[in-house]
């Protein structure tokens, strides 16, 4: 899905009436209403505007296509490391046994009966040797046939490791071994590029504010390429860090503006559509990944490869226009004007004479609205039932998360081959946005929400259930990886889901802040998945058992969630407060029947 939990930033769709009394500038004169160089505000409601261009023209579905390239190198590099630090098979260095030329008769079977045996797996050792002397071996293992094998004590691997080059010709693990003891620096390593994710999400959003969508999505891919290229080059495993850091930065920068872009110049009708396809193309990325991580199995190459995905998106960049909306509330009128009339004209439309007038009229009606007073987090806490519903969202965030980025980063220990694998995992959430798109406005958030984190639940446990006592039985293997996948498509479509149900739940005075609080919980879990993962080196069904106890645990609570399907969207406390104990907020309707959420903020 997507950049799971990264949407932390207020949007000018949130409310289709905008400010242009905004850094403006006296040099910029071209861009200005008049009316602002007296002091006055422009106020425009781009519904009105938005109606005559067209929901989604065939102008809009070209510069949509252009901006979605964005999500592409996100999912790639967002799980590089499936394939960066994928960990083969290896051993204990033997030296002088390992040198193939002065032993040409010994095999790897033969090597392995020098190993301990790893009563966690019933397979030799990754980890340990036997403390015997093979100093003296001189071309066969007869050199210890008179060692006592009761003498044998097992001790961690002191000469290095050996590791298995039939699938990887080197990861970040092999060059640095991050093996064994040193399990654990390669959980950190991937902890620190999703903490550069959640720090981008705190400040990505008002850097598309400031700056505008398409400079933001152009410095962020060009930097992206620049930091890749760097990480491909990365002296040693600091380096790494730091670098993967900064393409963390910068790949969620550039996905929030994509993000915002698109739902910016789409009208209300398509909204759901556009949003949730923006992981669907990140889908599409995370799949490529497995291509190009079977044409080059060496990590250096494929970093160097994946760096360069970005660059197509810079050409499209001279083709997309800023968004009007954004123009708009920062008092580029002229500018927005002009842009609005050619998406119209390119649709096959024309705007009217009046749309202008229109608009602003419209606009004023929403001054009540527009005007209400924002609040600090606090807020969320103060009221009862409002306390309750927000800490039961944080959890439902914080779970999707920990869970999708945990199957998605845990291909490697499926049955099967890693980049059928994690081609599958990316098919899978094909699978489930489609079934969202399709249900959502017709079941309802919260029954699906449930079914889908419960569904993803069960999944987890048959699947690490089935795999315990799978022994050598490759069907029974091949059949938790099946259970595996589906848990993974479950916990799609919930991730999915909670997007705009966190959204649909909470007043407009709160809302931004709701869906950027439940962004930072997702985040935690992101950020602690790689610990999470490692407790399967103690207890190989630990870390499933937990996926799957929390994803059950939050279906469960998310029963408590009110269902906000053919509800208008709740503008003050009081009014939700109200809501969350049953008291329903019906759509308003004209008197034509349509209904008047337009004025109403989306996500």
């Amino acid at each position: 899905m997507s950049l799971k939990g990264n949407v932390n930033v207020k949007t000018s769709f949130e409310n289709d009436a905008f400010d242009k009394d905004q850094n403006m500038k006296p040099d910029d004169s071209d861009d200005y209403d008049v009316s602002v160089a007296s002091g006055s505000f422009y106020r425009i409601d781009f519904s009105v505007v938005m109606a005559e261009i067209g929901a989604l023209g065939k102008y809009q579905i070209l510069l949509v296509a252009l901006a979605y390239w964005i999500t592409i190198p996100a999912g790639m590099n967002q799980v590089a490391s499936v394939f960066l630090a994928a960990t083969p098979d290896h051993r204990c260095a033997l030296p002088p046994l390992d040198n193939k030329t002065a032993y040409p008769g010994l095999s790897e079977a033969n090597l392995t009966e020098l190993l301990p045996i790893d009563s966690r797996t019933g397979s030799y050792d990754q980890c340990k040797r036997y403390n015997v002397s093979l100093s003296s071996c001189d071309g066969s293992l007869d050199c210890i046939d008179d060692v006592d094998p009761a003498t044998f004590v097992a001790i961690p691997c002191d000469h290095g490791y050996v590791y298995d080059t039939s699938v990887y010709k080197s990861t970040i693990v092999t060059e640095w071994n991050l093996v064994c003891d040193d399990l654990i620096i390669g959980a950190v390593v991937s902890a620190v590029f999703f903490c550069g994710v959640l720090l981008s999400s705190l400040i990505g959003g008002n850097i598309a504010d400031i700056f505008g969508r398409c400079p933001t999505m152009l410095v962020g891919q060009i930097c992206m390429t620049a930091a890749g290229i760097g990480c491909a080059f990365a002296p040693n495993l600091v380096g790494f860090a730091a670098i993967r850091f900064i393409i963390a930065l910068f790949l969620q920068g550039s996905y929030i503006a994509c993000f915002v872009y698109v739902m910016e110049i789409t009208g209300k009708k398509w909204r759901t559509f556009i949003g949730i396809n923006v992981q669907t193309v990140f889908a599409f990325g995370y799949m490529a990944l497995s291509g190009f991580s079977y044409a080059w199995r060496d990590w250096r190459t494929l970093q160097l490869a994946i760096s360069f995905v970005p660059i197509p998106f810079i050409l499209f960049w001279f083709f997309l226009p800023e968004s009007p909306r954004w123009l708009f509330t920062k008092g580029r009128v002229e500018k927005g004007k002009k842009i609005s009339e050619i998406m119209a004209r390119r649709n096959g439309n024309t705007l009217s004479v009046d749309v202008w007038d229109r608009a602003q009229k419209a606009a004023e009606l929403n001054d009540e609205e527009d005007d209400l007073e924002n609040y600090s987090p606090i807020e969320l806490f103060r009221r009862p039932r409002m306390r309750l519903v927000t800490f039961n969202m944080m959890f439902n965030w914080f779970v999707n998360s920990l869970v999708y980025y945990g199957l998605s980063l845990n291909v490697g220990e499926l049955a099967g081959d890693d980049f059928i694998n994690n081609t599958l995992n990316g098919l899978v959430e094909l699978v489930a946005y489609f079934f969202i798109i399709l249900t959502m406005d017709r079941w309802g958030r919260r029954v699906l929400l449930v079914t889908c984190l419960l569904s993803g639940g069960v999944a987890c446990l048959v699947s690490t259930t089935v795999n315990t006592f799978s022994g050598d039985n490759q069907d029974m293997k091949n059949t938790a990886t099946a259970f595996a996948l589906i848990g993974k498509m479950a916990v799609s479509g919930s991730f999915a889901i909670i997007y705009n149900y966190t959204a649909e739940l909470y007043p407009t005075v709160v809302r931004s802040t709701a869906v950027g609080l439940g962004s930072m919980s997702a985040r935690v879990g992101s950020i602690i998945t790689p610990f999470t993962l490692q407790l399967q080196y103690i207890l190989p069904w630990l870390t499933s058992v937990i996926f799957g106890v929390l994803a059950l645990l939050a279906g469960i609570l998310s029963l408590l969630f009110p269902e906000t399907l053919g509800n208008r969207m709740m503008t003050s406390l009081d009014e939700a407060e109200g809501f969350y104990k049953g008291v329903k907020t019906e759509i308003d309707l004209h008197a034509d029947g349509k209904d008047n959420e337009e004025f109403r903020t989306q996500l």
